[in-house]
């Protein structure tokens, strides 16, 4: 299974996913923009390679706007690229599972922010169904504002708090 996740793991970053975007919501027009681009070494994808939990691995990261749901042409290519490694996992090994998280940043209340978090989990599922990743091998779950990656109260930390993880685990 450690070698699965190796394998995931290098198709993702030889696949693109070496290039971190981050998003920055413009307060004036509601459009993501400032993207930035870093590519990891060769040395920093073998120190990765070497730390990946031996359960599960995290591929790309969708982000969504405010209030929204549905993917961006940006969004779409992270999703096209992680169906490249998760059908590579499934050519590795036949029992896997794909668990879409979904996510929202703090505003909003909490039942909204799950329903928002849900409908994001299920707006990528729907996607990665599209491109041939098996329904029965995806599950979805929000967690709505309880799983932040940033704490601050501003448009760059909440913009990183909305988005859907992809999880790959081998049974």
């Amino acid at each position: 299974m450690k070698n699965l996740l190796k394998a995931v793991l290098v198709l993702t970053f030889a696949a693109g996913l070496t290039a971190c975007h981050k998003n920055v919501k413009d307060s004036a027009n509601g459009d993501l923009n400032g993207d930035t681009e870093m590519v990891l070494t060769e040395s920093e994808i073998e120190s990765a390679v070497a730390s990946i939990p031996t359960q599960e691995v995290t591929l790309g990261v969708v982000n969504f706007a405010l209030d929204q749901y549905t993917l961006s042409d940006d969004a779409r290519k992270i999703v096209e690229t992680n169906v490249k490694a998760i059908k590579a996992a499934a050519n590795a090994v036949s029992n896997y599972q794909v668990t879409i998280e979904g996510n929202c940043d703090d505003r909003g209340t909490t039942s909204y922010n799950i329903a928002l978090g849900q409908k994001r989990a299920d707006e990528v599922k729907a996607y990665y169904v599209r491109l041939g990743i098996p329904a029965n091998r995806i599950a979805t779950v929000s967690y709505g504002e309880e799983k932040p990656v940033c704490y601050e109260s501003t448009q760059e930390c909440w913009a990183k708090n909305r988005r859907a993880d992809t999880l790959v685990s081998a049974n």
